[in-house]
């Protein structure tokens, strides 16, 4: 790998932290990053899905009061992260690397919709719940649950989703919501590290400089996600979300 290409994946890496902590919707910048740099579609997906892991640690970092105000609420959704996050590892394992490529155009189209649209449908949500009576947390669980499956397979637009369902939940503050999200992201990261990282398909002289970037830029901008336009940074990525998305099915479709 010559130094243009390791600093491409750095600087990649270190948006992509912030990204993931103001907007979400990282995987939009580093999925076809990797490609483009010459990795297969498969390889190119566990790669950042590793690669992204220590954005959502270093976040937590920054979240500590909000985390332990609801410690004693999350453990249901840790497990139900974990558990759907290892059965959408091993889909990602089982499928192969020929159905992967054919799924990626509708896996970026599903994200983007989400990501397009996770604002709406938190509007949305919040004009029809009823705040005294949320809807059966088993529901909330099983949804939750579904998500970690398609965030383990793919993962793109996963943290929306995440919102979305907490609204649904009754979460009131995004910055609970924020934590919280980013504690259930951790527990499905802890599922794929034990299945995909022993499967050989993490390409690490690749994932290593996302990987340095995504920690620098996880904590940083969360620490002043305050001051940051999170409107803007999300049309950007919307935008550059569209631009993969179209080129996705021209190449895979």
């Amino acid at each position: 790998m010559d130094i243009t290409t390791l600093l491409v994946l750095f600087a990649g890496g270190l948006t992509a932290g912030g990204v993931t902590a103001v907007a979400g919707g990282a995987s939009f910048l580093t999925f076809p990053m990797l490609i483009a740099v010459g990795l297969p579609p498969l390889v190119a997906n566990i790669t950042n899905w590793v690669a992204l892991i220590p954005g959502n640690f270093m976040a937590l970092a920054a979240y500590r009061s909000e985390l332990r105000e609801m410690r004693h609420e999350v453990r249901a959704h840790l497990v139900v992260s974990f558990l759907g996050g290892a059965v959408g590892c091993f889909l990602l394992l089982w499928t192969g690397e020929a159905r992967f490529a054919r799924a990626v155009p509708w896996l970026m189209l599903t994200a983007l919709l989400f990501f397009a649209l996770g604002e709406w449908i938190k509007r949305h949500l919040d004009r029809f719940r009823d705040p005294e009576h949320g809807l059966s947390p088993r529901w909330i669980l099983f949804f939750e649950f579904i998500l970690m499956v398609y965030g383990g397979y793919f993962g793109a637009g996963v943290g929306i989703m995440l919102l979305a369902a907490l609204a649904m939940a009754g979460e009131a503050s995004i910055h609970r919501a924020n934590a919280k999200k980013n504690l259930m992201v951790v527990a499905l990261s802890g599922a794929g590290c034990l299945i995909l990282l022993p499967s050989g398909q993490v390409a690490w002289l690749y994932a290593l400089p996302v990987f340095a970037g995504a920690s620098l830029g996880g904590y940083a901008t969360v620490r002043f996600i305050r001051r940051i336009p999170a409107r803007a940074v999300r049309t950007l990525v919307l935008l550059w979300a569209i631009v993969l998305t179209v080129y996705a099915f021209w190449k895979y479709g």
